[in-house]
């Protein structure tokens, strides 16, 4: 029999942590249903209604299609790809169709006030609107040319960021110490990705999404903005019909590589990440989940808005505060009555300093080692354990293998084999930071 509630997932790339947000749903309840790519780790949960391939070609036809036979009650989607894809999905719908009307239907309440979708794309629409409204945020520019540059050089103190528009994860972004750097990062973003890089991405990481964008040879805007000495910092939002129905804000204790993502956070809260999310809130118009991006000033603590990622981000399946944000929209959206509640040991499992699971095994051993905060690791479902101790399924392949033995510096951190990682989870358990393992999970 058909849940009275059903999700559909949407995922475009690997990130483990769209994996732990459907834990959080089908805990919930609710009907899930998956489209993502071959070899995501969404596809140990067992509990998932339908798993599909996420399209390598012609993707809005592909969801639209999705969305018109599952028709889900809610879409949630993993990557700025699929938000974008999303987009694209709505503005192709034909209204006057009843399959038109469905897809714009889910997508609007999914995401938000349709007229707001292009703040989600263009990085400095928004800095600009939050912005007037006080918010702190460090100048920034959208050069369109190499003198542009130069001249933001020169009348901007170093050093400066530099970010492509629709890039994500950390990649597409140069951050530069010298004028020399600044002009060679611009370059390089402002160009279509070279041929060869693309080739890279299809062997060595097996992405055919990323190739295949980047064959089109298209350029995308690049902004540029001032850097902040500081710790990132992030606050992730459930929300609906632009009403902010509750927030979790963390800093960042450690990270990947310079630009990369979360290893460590400590759960915070912040009048000014606080004040930044209502003011996006309602001016987009937003529903679902949203995530902002700071940095916390080093000098005067202040918490400076970087940029928007318009998904849920890898912090929604944590409790904090009696529940978890996913929880909270679904009790919002059905009713606190048709949601479960938190277990008794989600609630005793309740930390301010958390170790993201899989994410810190690719740390350091001297950052093990020297981290004091509990790993978030999901034991009640050990075939996911299991898949999330192994290599991410892109770099399992031997041209993958290869590049990381003849690569010294890999930007976000080397993959790490079954055997590393189980050598890791035995560091962490020594420090103290694994206390709730099974006896038999080692």
């Amino acid at each position: 029999m058909k849940n009275d509630f059903t999700v559909l997932i949407i995922s475009s790339v690997w990130w483990s942590a769209i994996t732990r947000a459907a834990v959080e749903f089908i805990e919930s309840g609710v009907e899930v249903h998956a489209i993502c790519p071959a070899g995501h780790s969404l596809r140990c949960l067992k509990a998932i209604e339908s798993i599909r391939n996420y399209p390598y070609v012609a993707p809005t036809v592909a969801l639209a299609g999705a969305i018109a036979q599952i028709r889900p009650d809610l879409i949630i989607p993993a990557d700025d790809r699929v938000v974008v894809t999303l987009h694209q999905v709505y503005g192709e719908a034909d209204p006057t169709t009843a399959m038109g009307r469905l897809c714009r239907d889910t997508i609007e309440r999914s995401l938000g006030r349709h007229e707001y979708f292009a703040y989600a794309q263009t990085r400095l629409s928004l800095i600009n609107v939050l912005r007037e409204q006080g918010i702190p945020t460090p100048a920034a520019t959208n050069p369109a040319t190499m003198n542009d540059v130069r001249r933001w050089c020169a009348s901007t103190p170093g050093p400066w960021v530099f970010k492509r528009d629709r890039s994500w994860g950390g990649s597409g972004v140069v951050i530069a110490d010298t004028q020399q750097e600044a002009e060679s990062g611009f370059h390089r973003l402002s160009q279509p990705v070279r041929m060869v890089c693309a080739l890279r991405v299809l062997l060595a990481d097996r992405d055919i999404y990323s190739f295949m964008e980047a064959t089109e040879r298209r350029p995308l805007p690049v902004m540029a903005q001032a850097h902040v000495t500081g710790m990132p910092a992030n606050i992730m939002v459930a929300c609906w019909e632009g009403e902010v129905l509750g927030t979790l804000g963390v800093n960042v204790v450690s990270y990947q590589g310079r630009t990369g993502a979360a290893t460590v956070i400590e759960i915070t809260q912040s009048a000014d990440m606080e004040r930044a999310a209502r003011v996006t809130c309602a001016t987009l118009k937003l529903s679902g989940f949203f995530g902002l991006d700071f940095v916390r000033c080093a000098k005067t603590g202040t918490y400076h808005f970087i940029e928007m990622n318009p998904r849920l981000t890898q912090i929604g399946h944590l409790c904090h505060g009696g529940n978890t944000l996913i929880r909270r929209l679904l009790q919002h959206v059905r009713g606190r009555a048709q949601v479960a509640v938190p277990s008794a040991a989600m609630e005793l499992h309740e930390r301010t300093m958390i170790a993201l699971f899989p994410q810190i095994l690719r740390t350091e051993p001297e950052t093990l080692n020297s981290t004091a905060a509990w790993i978030d690791i999901p034991w009640r479902y050990p075939e996911l354990v299991e898949e999330l101790l192994r290599r991410p399924w892109p770099r399992r392949g031997s041209v993958a293998r290869l590049e990381e033995r003849l690569r010294p510096n890999m930007p976000y951190g080397k993959s790490v084999d079954r055997g590393e990682a189980l050598g890791k989870l035995s560091t962490l358990l020594r420090a103290g930071m694994v206390t709730d393992m099974p006896m038999a999970a080692l």
